[in-house]
């Protein structure tokens, strides 16, 4: 049976709104979103430009760093299970602490996280709200611990102890898993504990401090400040509608824009070398399978991702010029041989290419390098 005093317990506290709980999430979502037209969530150079932990930057000055990492997720599935995390556990710790606590809880955890990755796993790149989730968890550990006697005993059972196996099943998973950063979970889970401590909850029909209050204006405010310094500092690849196929491309995390970027230029350069000895050569018995190479670096150049305007910019002149190498191409298959006039189009097409290689690479020694573009010999 159900006590009054304990049903009323439960109706003033569960009538209340989770707001930032839902305001989280959908600054998970428009950040993800964001990230795909810039070339994707799994692209190291989007990922560096949008904010996620990276040491050498933060050592640099970047301390924003510690907390956009919250809001950012590498893949699909990253952003899938951690956001239905955030659905089903969220709303119990604001429910139970009312609006300010919780946003106190969620950034102050996260960034807890993002603080013991940064000490104990310094090598690498990290992001993802599962610190700020970890804390989550912490709290509702410590509050069902703390408020046992003052809770409803059904309650309690969902509470406490009730969150333990789901905390040890994680930790084992994220210790089993070598790409988990399982120091920004203990992290997040710590200080959830710790604030759960010393943070009372939000009891039944009581209004909201006007300290914590003036904390989470903060919070919110410094969440606001650091993105404006990602926007103050992006360096990534711009946002572009061609860049979602390639952002959405892999849903584990191993798909990379900027390599599919390099990938066709580097075929094309390919296809017009080869289409370029067949002709010099008079090979005219391979001349189908250059049309063929050449056909198809056109339709991979015209699919390439967006980095940048200039890039952009560079990609269209060489697939025009890889069309006229391509029409070249079929007229000489079609007439048998190389007529004078065709000749002095394969030469302007030459001369044309090697502007073109010449103005690529001072493109990458210009910029190419914060995209993870580097020049190679050419053979």
């Amino acid at each position: 049976m159900i006590t009054e005093s304990d049903l009323d317990f439960l109706h003033a506290v569960w009538s209340r709104r989770p707001l930032f709980t839902y305001l989280f999430f959908g600054i998970n979502i428009a950040v993800f979103l964001l990230m795909t037209f810039a070339g994707g969530t799994t692209n190291d150079s989007t990922l560096l430009a949008f904010g996620v932990k990276a040491n050498a930057l933060i050592n640099q000055g970047q301390y924003w760093r510690f907390l956009t990492p919250v809001f950012i997720h590498i893949g699909l599935l990253h952003l899938f299970f951690n956001s239905y995390a955030l659905w089903i556990v969220g709303p119990q710790v604001e429910k139970l602490y009312g609006g300010p606590k919780f946003v106190l809880i969620y950034l102050v955890t996260g960034m807890a996280g993002v603080a013991s990755s940064y000490w104990y796993r310094p090598e690498g790149l990290s992001a993802g709200a599962s610190g700020a989730i970890f804390g989550l968890f912490g709290a509702l550990l410590v509050f069902g611990l703390r408020h046992r006697h003052s809770i409803p005993p059904f309650f309690r059972r969902a509470v406490g102890t009730g969150v333990l196996p789901v905390i040890v099943i994680n930790l084992i998973i994220g210790f089993s898993i070598p790409m988990i950063d399982n120091s920004a979970h203990l992290g997040g889970l710590v200080s959830g504990m710790f604030l759960a401590a010393v943070i009372p909850f939000e009891r039944p029909r009581s209004t909201p401090s006007i300290i914590f209050t003036a904390i989470q204006i903060g919070l919110l405010a410094l969440v606001a400040v650091s993105f404006f310094f990602v926007y103050k500092h992006y360096d990534g690849p711009r946002l572009a509608f061609q860049n979602v196929y390639h952002g959405w491309g892999d849903l584990i995390g191993g798909h990379s824009s900027t390599a599919e970027f390099i990938d066709a230029i580097n075929g094309a350069e390919r296809a017009f070398v080869e289409s370029e000895k067949t002709l010099e050569n008079d090979r005219r018995a391979e001349l189908p399978a250059r049309i063929k190479d050449v056909g198809t670096s056109i339709d991979v150049l015209k699919k390439a991702p967006s980095v940048t305007a200039k890039a952009d910019d560079m990609t269209g002149q060489l697939v025009k010029l890889m069309q006229d190498q391509y029409e070249l191409l079929k007229d000489v298959d079609r007439g048998g041989t190389v007529t004078l006039a065709e000749g002095r189009q394969a030469n302007q097409n030459a001369q044309r290419f090697e502007q073109w290689i010449n103005d690529f690479n001072s493109w990458v020694d210009a910029e190419g390098q914060r995209y993870g573009i580097q020049l190679r010999e050419r053979r």
